[in-house]
């Protein structure tokens, strides 16, 4: 979009002279795929929707393109307009105008250059820009941002972001920086550092309009055209744009961290238990010059507290060890509380429970029967006592207005008649994220020994907790990241997500029926979306090139297994989509590249995709080839062409294919 405004007004006629029509006046954003000019015409999202409310009631629209900034401040200073899109609901704007049905939705994101090595948090104190009116100016305001600089235009920030003039830049709209890079024909230099949450878009009025009937009118057929099958053709046309990308090289979180924490912690705790067991026996040794017969019986004592102290150390140990060894959360955290019953001689029972989508939840237990997974409580009604260990004496009475449901659940699972309690909030920064608790059957007080391990194990299971968090929006984001990136790659070689849809499937299936374990296939399936990531990087004219490569052309579309590989990067965590988009079009028989291995020198990951990839080549329409039908397409595999032989596959892998190839016949 050029900087100065367009200001073009058409005027939809009514469809019979005799039918009675009113006008409104509707100003609208130039916002490609919304709204934009081709030919002197005015085309887009918006415009076929105006067309369907005209279409399906007596109203009419003048309608004005303007830039955003330009066309939010005329509408709200110009009484002559009556309506206004599209627009994202805030809760400033709502007092002043009234919002339609959602519309449609956007992701708005904080981007920078791919070659920016600055965190999110660093960014914040440099240059960011933003479309001035922008309702993304009050979230970077609250997120902490120092240096906002306002723009007319999306171009125009995506250009001074690109030019180094910007640290970062925030869009209301993925699909602009897609567009932008498409049409100036740039090769992509930008990562996301922040998705926000998608924002609903919609139509606006001003309260107390004088045109209420007509409004109202408005607002009966665009509720009906929203739910039409014509909306689903409208929206598919111009909403089937693929998104921008980045690669997003989020860093991993490092074991070593947690391994550090625990042995600290656990050299802590054994200085605490020496401590207090080393004053003991100092204790006992001076009595014993003159009570030599009780100094017998301490020391006996003394014996079995010593074997006590020694298993209570193996067991933390153990439980220190899980944290390293396990990667399932709830392995680790349920052997952490059995560990931690265990340990605390006064407890029989005890539960771990966490805040997962605004409610609260067992997620570990021990001493229960299995009906206490099940039980789940509102936030409110969850007991809290703070940061610190609490005893707590007869829970029961806290539970007096469960629902009966609730109710039993505990009775059913043995949570009820506790005697006494040690409870303890876990919190990630200020935000309290669940409790711990050990329980015991009988009335009585846990000794401060106690209270002290208790108060260690929750400070431990918070740092682990916090750890999980912040490796789950890592991963999160750099699969987003690597979604988005391949997403463009595809649409370069003309692909489709169909296709790479396709290869995750058939692999999935491969890997499950060659009785790889479901969290492996599970990987496989996830990263066979990447396996041809690396074609971002090779040049458009030779990916859609129609006639045959030369030389040299072939040479270079050979390293897309190398470049993706490297867009992947070394994290241990990714090690499954690093070896397939490396591997995969290595052959079995060595005929392949990039480095020509062959039989188990390839990874199983990569011998899997690979027959899938070729599998769904066949049967896909090329613009140098037909797609061919299943049967067709078995053949080649089994017997081979003059491209294709059966020896260039794992065996086992083809012959598992072969065995449930028949229901990807009908995929295409």
């Amino acid at each position: 979009m050029k900087a100065k405004n367009i200001i073009v007004s058409l005027v939809f006629l009514s469809a019979s002279i005799f039918t009675f029509s009113e006008k409104l006046n509707i100003i609208l954003a130039e916002y490609y795929p919304d709204v934009y000019l081709e030919n002197v015409e005015l085309e887009g999202f918006v415009i076929d929707i105006l067309n369907e409310i005209e279409k399906n009631s007596d109203l009419t629209f003048e309608i004005t393109v303007k830039n955003w900034t330009n066309a939010y401040n005329t509408f709200l200073s110009d009484k002559n307009y009556d309506l206004i899109g599209l627009i994202a609901p805030t809760p400033e704007r709502k007092d002043t105008l009234k919002f339609y049905k959602t519309v449609t939705f956007i992701d708005s994101l904080i981007m920078t250059r791919y070659d920016n090595n600055q965190t999110y948090e660093e960014l914040k104190n440099y240059p960011v820009g933003v479309l001035d009116g922008s309702f993304l100016i009050d979230i970077l305001k609250n997120e902490g941002f120092t240096d906002i600089r306002k723009y007319k235009t999306n171009e125009n920030i995506i250009s001074d972001l690109l030019n180094e003039k910007l640290s970062s830049a925030a869009i209301e709209d993925e699909r602009i920086v897609s567009h932008y890079i498409i049409i100036n024909n740039l090769k992509p230099n930008i990562r996301y550092v922040k998705v926000f949450d998608s924002t609903p878009l919609t139509f606006a009025s001003k309260k107390n309009s004088k045109k209420e009937e007509a409004l109202q009118i408005f607002e009966s057929t665009l509720n009906k055209v929203l739910k039409s099958e014509r909306f689903d053709m409208i929206e598919n046309l111009w909403m089937g744009i693929s998104t921008t990308l980045s690669v997003e090289r989020e860093k991993s979180i490092n074991r070593m961290l947690i391994v550090l924490i625990i042995i600290l912690i656990g050299f802590i705790v054994t200085l605490v238990f020496f401590y207090f067991r080393s004053r003991k026996m100092i204790n006992t040794i001076n009595k014993a010059n003159t009570q030599l017969r009780d100094s017998y019986n301490k020391i006996s004592d003394l014996s079995n507290e010593k074997e006590t102290l020694s298993e209570k150390l193996i067991t933390m140990y153990q439980i220190f060890y899980s944290f390293i060894e396990s990667e399932d959360t709830k392995t680790i955290l349920n052997d952490a509380i059995e560990g931690l019953v265990k340990l605390i001689p006064e407890a029989k029972t005890g539960s771990i429970g966490l805040v997962t989508d605004h409610r609260w939840e067992i997620y570990a237990a021990y001493g229960f029967t299995e009906e206490i997974n099940s039980l789940t409580l509102p936030i409110d009604k969850v007991i809290k006592v703070g940061k610190h260990v609490q005893e707590v004496h007869n829970l029961d009475s806290y539970n007096e207005d469960l629902s009966v449901e609730i109710t039993n659940i505990l009775t059913k699972s043995g949570a009820v008649n506790l005697g006494s309690s040690l409870l303890m909030d876990l919190y990630n920064k200020e935000r309290f994220i669940g409790n711990i608790s050990v329980n015991s059957k009988e009335s009585r007080e846990f000794s401060d020994i106690s209270k002290e391990l208790m108060e260690i194990f929750g400070r431990l299971i918070e740092i682990f907790i916090d750890l999980k968090f912040e490796e789950r929006e890592a991963i999160d984001a750099y699969n987003y990241s690597l979604k988005k990136l391949s997403d463009v790659a595809e649409r370069f070689d003309m692909e489709t997500s169909e296709h790479m849809n396709r290869i995750c499937e058939i692999s999935y299936e491969i890997a499950k029926n060659l009785g790889l374990d479901e969290r492996f296939a599970q990987e496989i399936k996830t990263y066979a979306y990447y396996h041809d990531i690396g074609k971002i990087l090779i040049p458009i004219e030779i990916l859609r090139k129609k006639g045959s490569l030369n030389v040299s052309e072939w040479e270079e579309m050979k390293k897309h297994p190398v470049y993706g590989a490297d867009i992947i990067g070394d994290a241990e965590i990714f090690k499954v989509a690093r070896n397939i988009a490396l591997y995969h079009q290595e052959r079995y028989n060595g005929s392949g590249y990039p480095y020509g291995l062959k039989d188990e020198e390839i990874p199983i990951e990569a011998r899997i995709v690979a027959v899938a990839d070729v599998y769904d080549a066949l049967r896909s329409e090329r613009p140098y080839k037909k797609s061919f039908s299943h049967e067709e397409s078995m053949k080649i595999l089994l017997e081979g062409d003059d491209r294709t032989s059966p020896e260039q596959f794992d065996p086992k892998v083809l012959k598992v294919f072969v065995k449930i190839a028949e229901k990807f016949k009908d995929m295409y």
